[in-house]
């Protein structure tokens, strides 16, 4: 049977239907790759590396491996970068002869999976550099000009999928400091380096008040806790453990005058921890010596019909905890509290967790 390949209209679409959903992108690596008629394809961050790679599932083995065997450490195609931000596009053959392909263990690794020879067509955005890779083995041969030009087409659409997908994903995130701030819970929005990109107005109030914030850097009254800040920051916004664990870090911030803060953090999921997104992390700010009282939890179950056990898990995510703490606080385990928040969604008809408590304190303001 003869095999079939994607157009060029259905390769550029599915770049489109990714930057919207994001759990499209593996799927449009595999329609770029069937469009060029290669082994594989992947989009990568050239110059700060993601945890989240899309690439085909093609490739899925070679990727591993080469993450595993630290070939990411050691990538002899970084040479075709500068070619790339002078053309717009590299090939192996820019940079490399034949007889260096073949003496080359890192280009032998690649020549086990069939991508021994790639296109590179890079995309900046405002801040970010970066490379569709389309791979290729011994049975297609290396890259020519007619098929590069075929490949540079897809350019524009990159861009613009590219842009369309962090601006989606900065607004969920942004949502998700907003709704804590109707929770009067001071939240901090983190980029990729550990840097503010967004603050509620709960949290400027407490700069100053415990914490500093210069240059988007967050600090504390005491050096020791600054540094167990800058810790628990980049545990949460750093590349390290693809596979981290779903737990909540905490820290006990001292002040000078008041009671202590405590300062939690975690990682961003779903639709806000897109693939461009810039936002990585949020830190919650709670000042035990202001009261807040959740919404009753008898209301929420006569209005929504939540469970008893729903309730409590609302009650304790309205007070700022993350889902792990509410889970901890409940003596449950998360995949349990995840089970109860999906049926907490449904009940209310709401997606996220920013919606929500949105939701929520609508109620409150209604009763």
């Amino acid at each position: 049977m003869a095999q079939s390949f994607s157009s060029f209209d259905d390769a550029a679409q599915s770049l489109l239907d990714a930057a919207v959903d994001p759990m499209l992108w593996n799927d449009a690596m595999a329609r770029v790759a069937s469009f060029a008629g290669a082994t594989g394809a992947m989009l990568i961050h050239t110059k700060s590396p993601r945890p989240v790679i899309p690439y085909s599932s093609s490739i899925a083995e070679a990727i591993e491996g080469y993450f595993r065997e630290g070939w990411n450490h050691r990538d002899e195609r970084v040479r075709g970068l500068p070619f790339m931000r002078r053309n717009g596009f590299f090939v192996d053959q820019d940079y490399l002869d034949r007889d260096e392909l073949k003496t080359s263990p890192y280009y032998r690794y690649l020549q086990r999976f069939q991508i021994n020879w790639a296109a590179g067509i890079g995309v900046s955005t405002a801040d970010e550099e970066l490379a569709l890779m389309i791979y290729f083995g011994d049975r297609h041969g290396f890259v020519d000009r007619k098929k590069m030009q075929s490949f540079m087409r897809l350019r524009p659409h990159i861009e613009a999928a590219a842009l369309l997908s962090k601006n989606i994903a900065f607004a969920n995130a942004s949502g998700m400091i907003d709704a804590y701030q109707s929770l009067r819970c001071p939240s901090l929005l983190l980029d990729t380096t550990g840097v503010v990109i967004k603050l509620n107005q709960a949290a400027e109030d407490i700069i100053d008040d415990g914490l500093k914030l210069k240059h988007g850097i967050v600090s504390c009254e005491r050096a020791e806790d600054t540094q167990s800040l800058k810790a628990l920051i980049s545990q949460i916004c750093g590349n390290a453990g693809l596979a981290h664990q779903d737990v909540p870090l905490r820290l006990v911030v001292q002040r000078t005058a008041k009671g202590p803060l405590i300062v939690e953090g975690m990682r961003i999921e779903g639709m806000a921890s897109a693939v461009f997104s810039s936002a990585r992390a949020i830190l919650l700010i709670t000042d035990p010596s202001r009261t807040f009282q959740p919404t009753p939890a008898m209301l929420m179950r006569n209005v929504f019909g939540l469970t008893a056990t729903e309730a409590m898990l609302v009650s304790h995510l309205e007070q700022g905890m993350a889902l792990q703490a509410a889970a901890d606080a409940m003596r449950i385990s998360v995949q349990t509290a995840r089970t109860h928040l999906k049926s907490v969604f449904f009940k209310t008809n709401t997606n996220r967790q920013s919606e929500l408590l949105l939701s929520i304190r609508r109620l409150r303001q209604v009763v």
